[in-house]
């Protein structure tokens, strides 16, 4: 998997998760790839310019994701619907 791929998958995942179908954010496939939100977005920006490469498990994930799978219902991808849930 290319780094073009992890763009384009964000654009795709947003596509498929958000209402209005806007890309997801770094931060957002941060949480959905359970990655550290320290660090993640960096990570997920190295991947994207090819200065990473992109791991076995983020690439399986992805690949889960784009086929139509989701993240479990714990894990919050979206801070703004966890804002509203309490």
């Amino acid at each position: 998997m290319t780094g073009d791929d992890v763009r384009d998958a964000r654009v795709k995942l947003g596509e498929m998760w958000k209402p209005g179908g806007d890309p997801l954010t770094a931060q957002e496939l941060v949480r959905a790839l359970g990655l550290s939100e320290k660090h993640g977005a960096d990570h997920v920006y190295n991947m994207e310019k090819g200065k990473t490469a992109v791991s076995g498990t983020i690439e399986m994930l992805l690949r889960i994701y784009l086929a139509g799978g989701v993240p479990p219902d714990d894990v919050v991808i979206f801070r703004d619907r966890l804002k509203r849930a309490r």
